[in-house]
């Protein structure tokens, strides 16, 4: 089921969207559940009764409500799964035939992970962080296989593990909209980061981050987490351009 940000009264509207996807869940709404009069909603939120009807008007286009003329907005999905599915594919493919640069790819993962972490760290719940922790197990489990002459399968074994380390995180911050987006990025970065060497440093480098990572998340240290995942995107965005030039370079 999906569970949107505890977040403070809304703002903006896209912060009204995700309220009251909130007041959806929180209030235990199931399919065919009325939610409060837009009266209500704008006197809970602090804001104008227009502004209620176009945030309710999005969620119709998300499939997540109904508004029925007279008689207010019924519940008609608590899962955006369908949507996200459709995204994903969408995006996916409107990537790939774009051709995006390789920093263009680097830049998108390091803006959606960096915000995707610290609102993990805002939200964690101890219980949610056990997917994490496997994630994790897994990654080191398989750094510790590699090496300089590494084999494909090998390091495609490690890129997986790292990548639902990484996304566990991201599903944490309770956006799947930002979880998909991190989802295609990583997965058109994956060729590149497959070719990068493994050398003992990085092994070591590479292990002490994600426990870095995993234990200011445990923490709940909001900084913590924003400059661990600043720093590791950061590290893993100089490998791969370095990679990159020297792949360049060396060519006939």
């Amino acid at each position: 089921m999906f569970v949107a940000a505890d977040l403070p009264t809304a703002g903006t509207q896209p912060d009204l969207v995700r309220d009251l996807i909130d007041v959806i869940r929180t209030e235990s709404l199931a399919v065919g559940d009325r939610l409060p009069s837009i009266r209500a909603l704008a006197e809970r939120f602090g804001v104008t009764g227009s502004t209620i009807r176009d945030a309710q008007i999005q969620l119709q286009t998300m499939g997540m409500i109904k508004i029925v003329p007279r008689s207010g907005a019924v519940v008609r999905s608590v899962n955006l799964a369908p949507m996200v599915d459709a995204m994903a594919e969408t995006l996916n493919s409107a990537l790939s035939q774009a051709e995006p640069r390789l920093f263009h790819l680097l830049d998108a993962r390091q803006l959606i992970e960096v915000e995707c972490a610290t609102e993990a760290a805002r939200r964690r719940r101890t219980e949610d962080l056990l997917p994490i922790r496997e994630a994790l197990n897994e990654t080191i489990a398989t750094v510790k296989t590699l090496g300089r002459n590494a084999n494909a399968q090998a390091c495609a074994a490690h890129f997986d593990a790292d990548m639902r380390f990484h996304l566990a995180i991201a599903d944490l911050a309770g956006n799947p909209v930002l979880t998909t987006m991190l989802r295609s990025v990583l997965e058109l970065l994956k060729p590149y980061l497959v070719r990068i060497p493994w050398t003992l440093k990085r092994q070591q480098v590479t292990t002490n981050a994600h426990k870095a990572m995993f234990e200011s998340l445990k923490s709940g240290d909001v900084d913590k987490v924003r400059d661990c995942m600043n720093e590791h995107t950061e590290l893993a965005r100089d490998s791969l351009l370095k990679q990159a030039w020297s792949s360049t370079v060396s060519a006939p």
